[in-house]
């Protein structure tokens, strides 16, 4: 109960996903909805739902696929690579992947119905990779109602294709659902289902990302458990696995010791152990990620540590190189919007001015 007091006093703040899962804990709620008053992932000025998906929505619940949009398998398996890469790669992956996600989708369920046999198989691989970048952008924009479809759509495809490694990339996509919507006890069972699943044949090196990016999951859900003993045992098994893999990306995952390293340093905040993870996290060389949302999210995680040691300072640098990272995704992210909410509070005449002018740009004031 010493968390407890330091959050009534106000000498913590709550920092975490772990926080408010032990907070309902103690209180005996099982759904965080009733906590916040909002669905896990939508703050009170957040806009109600994110312009780009009506549209998304339409094309994920139609009753049929607009045939106007089929493509060619090996059309549709570029388009869907180039939407990845874009997600990726672009400071403006919001703006360019949004317009393009719905006929995407209605070319993927139209291939699926049309192919049968092999080519059938490769429609549902190319499928579940389309279902993992609309079960990111949801998730991003606030449509979790099209995350968790999406989801599903992409292990159900995954179970079609018959292909090992992308059920064990569909089990993390649903793995990551489940983790953030607080479902942590069912997002652990997820994948140590996969993790088992993928070891029977762990030579291949698409499974052995796979598994690694499992594992970094699993380790991150068990610190959110407070469970800190097998936390630092799964994050050591990644270790091991980056260490074979080196840095890789297969299915749209990116694995490796870089990303193990970020992963490291989250579990670490996660575990209410701020100055720990600052130190972790300031070790780590973010610059190998190829991925514009592990830097910005591994910036504002830093921001968060130094935020929850008062060293206001160092935050709000962080927070402002996340931005510089993707501006876009500033706007969206909640822990950064949390952290700038929290830095308001105690602003001083020295850090006023940058920190008004960063709450402008992500839209917290």
């Amino acid at each position: 109960m010493g968390a407890w007091r330091k959050w009534e006093s106000g000498e913590r703040s709550v920092n975490s996903l772990a926080d408010w899962i032990e907070i309902a804990r103690i209180l005996n709620v099982r759904d965080l909805y009733k906590l916040t008053g909002h669905p896990l992932g939508v703050m009170p000025d957040d806009p109600a739902e994110h312009e780009s998906v009506p549209p998304l929505r339409a094309a994920m619940t139609a009753y049929a696929p607009d045939a106007n949009q089929l493509s060619n398998l090996a059309e549709l398996q570029s388009a869907v690579r180039l939407a990845w890469t874009t997600w990726h790669q672009s400071r403006q992956r919001y703006t360019y992947t949004s317009p393009v996600l719905p006929g995407l989708v209605h070319a993927s369920r139209a291939a699926v119905a049309r192919l049968d046999g092999n080519e059938r198989r490769q429609a549902q691989r190319v499928a579940a990779d389309l279902y993992l970048l609309v079960r990111a952008f949801a998730k991003r924009v606030g449509a979790q109602d099209l995350a968790i479809i999406a989801a599903d759509r992409a292990l159900t495809a995954a179970y079609e294709a018959d292909d090992p490694a992308y059920r064990a990339s569909a089990a993390w996509n649903m793995g990551q659902v489940l983790s953030n919507r607080g479902h942590t006890e069912d997002a652990v069972d997820m994948c140590r289902q996969a993790i088992a699943d993928q070891q029977r044949s762990a030579d291949d090196p698409a499974r052995l990302a796979a598994l690694g990016g499992l594992h970094l999951l699993l380790s991150i859900q068990y610190a959110r458990l407070r469970d800190e003993r097998r936390t630092l045992d799964v994050l050591d098994r990644a270790d091991a696995l980056a260490a074979r893999t080196g840095e890789t990306e297969h299915h749209f995952i990116f694995f490796g010791l870089t990303n193990a390293a970020i992963h490291r340093a989250a579990a670490t905040l996660e575990l209410s152990r701020p100055g720990e993870a600052a130190r972790i996290a300031e070790r780590v060389d973010v610059g190998r990620s190829p991925s514009i949302e592990r830097r910005h999210s591994h910036f504002t995680h830093l921001a968060r540590a130094y935020a929850s040691k008062r060293d206001d300072y160092a935050a709000i640098h962080m927070l402002q190189r996340a931005h510089r990272e993707s501006p876009e995704e500033s706007s969206l992210n909640l822990l950064m919007r949390g952290t700038v909410r929290e830095l308001l509070t105690r602003e001083t005449a020295t850090n006023r001015d940058e920190l008004r002018s960063l709450a402008e740009l992500v839209g917290v004031v």
